[in-house]
């Protein structure tokens, strides 16, 4: 994968309810590739080639560009790296 390669994430579902249909509440963050170690890269390349359904109240949406497609796959909070969920701010839209 390119150095240049931002994965983003989006907090989806909890209590609140951010990032649902209507909401204003939004829970995002995202880290450059290169800033990732390569247990977080390894962590998540299995979960985008392992593709898993995800049936929880509270996820992960991450999001990622690779030979100029979007990728996005939906992971459990523990099945998402630190330095990725630490990036998740707060916004109100």
């Amino acid at each position: 994968m390119s150095a240049a390669t931002t994965i983003t994430i989006e907090q989806m579902g909890g209590f609140v309810g951010p990032n649902t249909p209507g909401g204003h509440v939004r829970m995002r963050g995202s880290v450059a590739w290169s800033a990732l170690s390569e247990a977080d890269h390894a962590t998540i390349d299995k979960l985008f080639t392992s593709k898993k359904p995800v049936n929880a109240n509270f996820y992960y949406r991450l999001t990622r560009q690779v030979d100029g497609r979007t990728e996005t796959v939906d992971a459990l909070p523990e099945q998402v790296p630190q330095a990725l969920v630490a990036s998740v701010q707060t916004t109100l839209e």
